[in-house]
């Protein structure tokens, strides 16, 4: 085993080290090919999934019933495991109210473009590249700052991030 392991890292060294570029890690494109708004196969895959998680919310909110049957079910189920079971055990009920829409916007686009990775034809998660983590990041943070300056000292309501953080540093 140490012998070819040795032997591999020779092989290596003499041919010279082929470091990756951004290419080799993104699809090619397939639709609009050199103008700003090319499609990869990534992409194509996010756009696909929207429309589907937005298709099956939408048919099932409008085909919504009292006593609700199998399909409605299963999504009010989903919903309701957000709801109590992520977002009110954590945050509890009071403070939580604010954020369900949020967190479960975030949980059910996660789960949906992950969900794209073992679907056979799609074999790619739409969440394969940095920006989709990104935007949820940043969203994420705007809601933080938000929270933040909302609940701040009277003096720094309305006023910028900076102001909280000075009276909240500068008050230790």
């Amino acid at each position: 085993m140490v012998g070819s392991l040795s032997a591999g890292l020779l092989l290596a060294d003499e041919a010279g080290a082929h470091l990756p570029s951004v290419d080799d890690f993104l699809p090619p494109e397939i639709l609009f090919q050199g103008t700003p708004f090319a499609i990869n196969r990534i992409i194509l895959i996010r756009i696909v999934a929207t429309i589907v998680l937005l298709v099956v919310l939408g048919v099932t909110a409008k085909r919504a019933k009292l006593i609700p049957g199998r399909w409605q079910g299963v999504v009010e189920y989903g919903l309701d495991f957000v709801r109590d079971k992520v977002v009110y055990d954590v945050m509890g009920e009071a403070r939580g109210k604010r954020y369900v829409p949020m967190i479960t916007t975030l949980f059910f686009t996660i789960f949906i473009f992950n969900l794209c990775g073992i679907i056979p034809g799609m074999n790619m998660a739409a969440n394969a590249t940095v920006v989709m983590p990104l935007v949820f990041a940043v969203w994420t943070l705007i809601q933080y700052w938000i929270a933040a300056t909302s609940c701040s000292p009277p003096v720094c309501r309305g006023r910028s991030i900076s102001c909280w953080l000075r009276s909240t540093c500068l008050s230790c």
